[in-house]
């Protein structure tokens, strides 16, 4: 996977609202990552096998999970080489405010 490449989901946000964190808008940004990722894979399969991490920084967001599992979820996804945008969605942040916060 190149690391580079998904530093910017390079598409709109589908109505997803940064720095606001209710369960509609975390779902409405997951499944804006998830059309995302559908468009990756097509130039590249098996991105959506790769997404899991990703995919738990979602989940935990939208749990409402401790902090420190949602911190420790992050540093996996980057490890994985997750952007910094499609993790900020997730969260309900943007891409600065999450880079801040938990780089």
């Amino acid at each position: 996977m190149d690391r580079h490449r998904y530093s910017a989901l390079g598409v709109g946000h589908g109505g997803h609202v940064p720095d606001q964190r209710d369960e509609p808008n975390l779902e409405q940004a997951a499944r804006t990552v998830e059309d995302w990722l559908e468009t990756q894979a097509l130039g590249e399969p098996g991105v959506l096998d790769d997404a899991d991490e990703l995919r738990q920084v979602g989940a935990l967001a939208r749990a409402g999970a401790p902090s420190d599992e949602v911190n420790l979820a992050v540093r996996r996804a980057r490890q994985h080489g997750w952007g910094w945008a499609p993790i900020a969605l997730l969260l309900g942040e943007t891409r600065e405010q999450a880079r801040q916060r938990l780089a």
